[in-house]
This record gives structure tokens, sequence and C-alpha cells, in this order.
């Protein structure tokens, strides 16, 4: 993501290029992290409403990373980075639910790649 997000701005020259790659980078980071925490704990708290215990799935957390990375694409080069952190945060809970979603409609997605592609690149557009 760090070559694809920042790498956009296809060269750092005196023109304002490195700001704004600098700005993809930032944003990039803040909504993975953001991504990750939300989704685990999203998770963790279902879990525990629905079985009385705690637990934390490290699976939730990296793909919640992902979710974060893939909903601040679109947006990465013109928001604010406390914005890339609600960002993140949305896709980690939109993460979480279409995960689930799909285990509801017995569709089989075992890397849950359309939960953190799909639904995370039509909240990146919307974000």
């Amino acid at each position: 993501w760090y070559g694809f997000n920042p790498g956009s701005t296809l060269g750092i020259t005196a023109n304002g290029y490195g700001d704004i790659a600098a700005l993809c980078a930032v944003t990039t980071t803040m909504a993975a992290a953001a991504g990750s925490i939300s989704s685990l704990f999203t998770d963790t708290i279902l879990n525990y409403v629905a079985e009385g215990e705690a637990e934390y799935d490290l699976t939730m957390a990296m793909n919640g990373c992902l979710a974060g990375l893939v909903g601040i694409t679109a947006g990465c080069s013109v928001v604010e980075p406390w914005a890339s952190v609600i960002i993140g945060l949305i896709a980690g809970i939109v993460y979480v639910f279409s995960s689930k979603l799909l285990c509801i409609l017995k569709i089989d997605d075992a890397v849950d790649a359309i939960p953190v592609h799909f639904f995370n690149g039509i909240w990146g557009c919307i974000a």
C-alpha cells in the first residue's frame, strides 16, 4: 500500500508532490491502525455479548487492518489525518459486520476477501 498510495503521486518534485505523498503515507498508516483496532474490539464485544466470553481474534485484527487500507485508498491524498482515523474505524466495523453477514448468508469466503475488498471498497468511495 505504501508503494501504491504515496506512489500514485508519480514523483516527488518541487511542485508539492512530496507533501501529497507524505499525506498519503500518514493517512494510510492511521486508517490501517484504526481499522485493526476497531475490528478486533468490535468482534470481541460481539462475541462477549453472544457467548459471555471475551476472545481476541488476531485474524479479525489483520483483516481489519486491510479493511482500513482499502477504505482509505480512494481518498488518501485529500483527507486530513484525523478523518483517516474515522474512515479506518468505520472500515473495521464494516468488515466485521459484512464478514458475519456472509456467514449468515452461507457464502463461503475463506479469506474474507469480499468483506475486506468489496464492502470496504464501497465504504472508501462513500467516505
